[in-house]
């Protein structure tokens, strides 16, 4: 479904290999600066590797949560869960991360917390098979981050392909999964 071969990023990204079939995960740990979000904003097509392939099977483009999604204008929560293709303010995960509760309030007034599942939502409802996530679970309180790994094992099982970024080293995921933990570039 997804594989990546020799990418690298000149200056960001040391060159980076590995391959994950439908219904696979992969969680990719390092330090900052160690390329975590470059590697997945080229996965996305964000960003242009210096070398390197990307191959993803039928050309699936990837639902992308970035870290620390940007709050576009002062829309609803509605009007932000309308904006898109395939896009509906009505799906499985508005129940499943509380975001229903939130549909008339702007995000610009959203906490963090409150922000990230509703983001996590968007990126979730999209319909497709590969879903990126950048330290999805940093600004959510313990409970909201141990719900999030049910969910993804849910979404694992139902065949989705699932490429998360975490900081922490203590991975204790509830979900199979391979694990990548990057090597920071070499300070000058």
């Amino acid at each position: 479904m997804l594989e990546i071969r020799s990418l690298a990023v000149t200056g960001r990204l040391l060159s980076t290999s590995f391959s994950v079939r439908l219904g696979d995960a992969i969680v990719i740990t390092g330090p900052n600066g160690s390329g975590k979000s470059t590697l997945l904003d080229c996965i996305s097509g964000v960003l242009k590797p210096s070398s390197g392939v990307v191959s993803i099977e039928n050309k699936v483009k990837p639902a992308y949560l970035p870290q620390l999604p940007p709050r576009p204008f002062a829309y609803t929560v509605r009007e932000y869960l309308m904006v898109g293709d395939h896009q509906n303010p009505s799906t499985k995960f508005n129940a499943m991360f509380d975001v229903d509760s939130l549909m008339d309030k702007e995000i610009t007034s959203l906490s963090a917390g409150q922000w990230q599942r509703v983001a996590i939502t968007k990126v979730l409802s999209q319909p497709s098979s590969l879903v990126l996530l950048d330290e999805p679970d940093a600004p959510l309180d313990t409970q909201w981050s141990e719900y999030l790994d049910r969910v993804l094992s849910d979404e694992i099982s139902e065949g989705r392909v699932i490429v998360v970024t975490l900081h922490r080293q203590d991975i204790q995921k509830c979900w199979k999964y391979q694990h990548l933990n990057l090597t920071p570039l070499a300070s000058s």
